[in-house]
């Protein structure tokens, strides 16, 4: 459901690691810690399968979770980025009234670093829903990705 979401972050914030942290000579790192509680998300995806397709009918998710960031970055431009998100969600399927609406609980964990020759980040998100005719689905998905010096990209999905 938020791999193409993970990634894309993970991208995004490899991209803009890239271009550098000022150095701040000798100054110790600067560290910040964002939170938020009951921050609520609606957007349209698919219900992740156990196979963890990218198929199937769109649901309209609404997301209830509390959000904790943080990061550090060194003055030697090393950064260090991780987020917590967790909490509740349903999901009332967007076209056909037919289909189970679920609801549930999700975690979604990241972490970045940055050196100014390589980055990488880990995404791992955890689902657990019980639909309204009584399925359940569970699903745990990991996503890594590292930029090479030379700037080649390695990446690997699990899902199970």
């Amino acid at each position: 459901m938020l791999r193409r979401l993970l990634l894309m972050v993970g991208l995004l914030i490899a991209g803009l690691l890239f271009t550098g942290a000022p150095a701040f000579g000798g100054a110790p790192p600067v560290t910040e810690t964002t939170t938020q509680k009951n921050l609520v998300e609606t957007f349209v995806d698919v219900i992740p399968d156990p196979i963890c397709s990218d198929e199937g009918p769109l649901y309209t998710i609404t997301t209830t979770t509390n959000l904790v960031m943080h990061s550090t970055i060194f003055a030697d431009g090393r950064e260090h980025d991780t987020f917590t998100q967790t909490g509740t969600f349903v999901a009332v399927p967007l076209e056909d009234p037919t289909l189970p609406n679920y609801t549930g609980k999700v975690t979604i964990w990241g972490g970045f670093n940055a050196n100014g020759a390589t980055v990488n980040g880990t995404f791992t998100f955890n689902l657990h829903a019980t639909g309204s005719d009584g399925s359940t689905i569970r699903t745990n998905q990991v996503d890594h990705f590292n930029v090479r010096p030379d700037g080649t990209v390695n990446e690997f999905f699990h899902c199970h």
